[in-house]
């Protein structure tokens, strides 16, 4: 199975970090309690969102970073079934380079700009 570009979000604070060593599994963790020997990803960076930043416990964060991941082919993928027939989250079991990464957007959660579901509104309301 060939994947295409795949999404992940982390906070901001650790975007030195991402661009010079890339995504690292058991790397201090935002969602877990501990490192993950994992890192998570998918296909859609608005599941990816859901899946990191979108989570109730994690609101105190107000800058996230999103990347683009691109996988090779010797990487050891897990895709959850769980989820259903959609592919929306991706395990990737070993580090991600940095020279396998780009930085896509950096998203800035304030009252100002986020909707009462907790996602940005698109009009700054």
């Amino acid at each position: 199975m060939q994947l295409g570009a795949l999404y992940h979000w982390s906070p901001a604070a650790r975007f030195d970090d991402i661009y010079r060593d890339g995504l690292r599994p058991h790397a201090p963790n935002t969602v877990a309690s501990e490192g993950l020997p994992y890192i998570c990803l998918s296909p859609d960076p608005a599941v990816a969102w859901t899946l990191s930043g979108g989570m109730d416990w994690v609101s105190e964060i107000d800058t996230w970073d999103l990347w683009l991941v691109h996988l090779a082919s010797g990487d050891q993928v897990c895709i959850r079934a769980e989820f259903g027939p959609e592919i929306e989250e991706v395990k990737v079991y070993g580090p991600l380079p940095a020279d396998r990464l780009w930085w896509v957007a950096r998203r800035i959660s304030t009252p100002a700009n986020t909707s009462a579901d907790g996602g940005q509104a698109l009009d700054g309301r």
